[in-house]
């Protein structure tokens, strides 16, 4: 194996750490890929991949992204994020083709991958115990752990990422018990990192696994189902602190007077929901451009207020003003920063590229729960991290890198 193919696949095994490390690290490791990969076209004269049909839909996703980055409000700070990203899509390309032609061990990635979130793991279960990890560090949230990100609250996302992928990599039987164990001490730990929308995006994921994945038996699947219950329940019960956070997003708002839609409106989330509106609405077609919401929400911000106050009666509370680095939802970030025809044209690459050609060929399970986990980053309501933001960008285009890999003989 030649020296490029040799740091290829050790970025790989080691790229959980990069993450962890932070998003220097991760860009990083990246760009690494990216150099070689521009490196191996330089000495092929040729540019590789450029006959899949991946390539076509990221060179036109690429180009669309930095089109919107030039009639932006802040050219400069979106043609930032932009002008970098394509080096996601060269990452999914490399890796596509380095796993499909059997060039890294998958059994060794997925144990190495493992081995690292296990460590995260239980440096998660030891700070909800102790108040700080084995690195002595105190979480900045009273109920949010974030184990070994330190000062980042995603580990409850990282390993959302990474779970359902390692398993397919590690455990090749359909084990019930392994199964069984295996997600419930994942559900316990995602709870701990009190994330309130990865841990719901995990069982969505979960009971698709269980359901429409594996080949456990009904009444297993039943039994499944109610130890998922009872460990949820148990788990609620047993932390008063994060009992409080889960249920509090139940009811959003302050004020027990409101209907649902209204008391949502008027949280925080909620604030950012009614700040990317009129955003759109005075940005029509194409927004007002990536990474700018945060340079112009405060335009909204007193607009944002008074329309709170119009459907609560609780005067002496205050009200979020909208404002934020994101909307922290998808929905809301596409619309407010690509318009109608930004977003049309962001979901249409999206079906291009996840669904158009989903029956053409035979899924295997890693290809399933993969496009389950991309199926979580549009659901409407939960909230999310910025899409294009390097953290929540890794962790997409990781899994999408496994929906569409092609993995034989294994």
């Amino acid at each position: 194996m030649n020296s490029t193919n040799v740091i290829l696949k050790y970025v790989l095994y080691f790229f959980p750490i990069f993450i962890i490390i932070g998003n220097a690290a991760i860009n990083s490791s990246i760009i690494i890929v990216s150099l070689l990969y521009f490196f191996n076209c330089f000495l092929e004269k040729k540019i590789l991949f450029l006959e899949t049909k991946e390539f076509k839909f990221f060179l036109y996703l690429y180009l669309y992204l930095l089109l919107n980055s030039l009639l932006s409000e802040d050219i400069k700070s979106s043609l930032i994020r932009i002008v970098p990203y394509f080096k996601f899509f060269i990452f999914i390309l490399v890796y596509r083709n380095f796993i499909e032609t059997k060039k890294i061990d998958l059994k060794k990635l997925g144990l190495i991958w493992f081995l690292i979130i296990i460590g995260l793991s239980i440096d998660i279960i030891y700070q909800s115990i102790f108040s700080h990890n084995l690195l002595n560090y105190t979480s900045p949230s009273e109920v949010r752990n974030s184990g070994l990100f330190m000062d980042e609250l995603v580990a409850g996302g990282f390993l959302l990422a990474f779970v359902f992928i390692i398993y397919n990599l590690t455990i090749k039987n359909n084990n019930n018990l392994k199964l069984i164990l295996f997600f419930t001490f994942f559900i316990i730990v995602i709870f701990l990192t009190g994330e309130r929308s990865n841990f719901l995006k995990y069982i969505f994921i979960l009971i698709g696994v269980y359901y429409f994945i594996s080949k456990i038996n009904f009444l297993n699947k039943i039994l499944s189902l109610f130890t998922l219950i009872s460990v949820i329940i148990l788990l609620m019960n047993s932390f008063g602190d994060f009992k409080n956070r889960y249920f509090s997003s139940i009811s959003f708002s302050s004020s027990k007077n409101l209907n649902y839609i209204n008391s949502y409106l008027t949280s925080e989330y909620g604030s950012h929901t009614i700040s990317a509106f009129y955003m759109f609405k005075d940005n029509l077609f194409f927004g007002v451009g990536n990474k700018n919401f945060r340079r112009e929400c405060s335009k909204y911000s007193d607009k944002v207020i008074q329309f709170q106050k119009k459907i609560d009666s609780n005067k002496n509370r205050n009200y979020a003003s909208g404002c934020s680095n994101h909307p922290h939802q998808i929905y809301n970030e596409l619309l407010s920063e690509h318009g109608l025809i930004g977003s049309f044209i962001i979901f249409f690459l999206f079906y291009q590229l996840i669904f158009k050609n989903y029956c053409k060929k035979r899924r295997s399970k890693l290809n399933l729960v993969c496009l389950l986990y991309l199926l979580t980053y549009f659901i409407p309501i939960l909230p999310s991290g910025s899409f294009f933001s390097t953290l929540t960008s890794t962790f997409f285009w990781i899994n999408y890198l496994f929906y569409i890999v092609t993995i034989k003989n294994r």
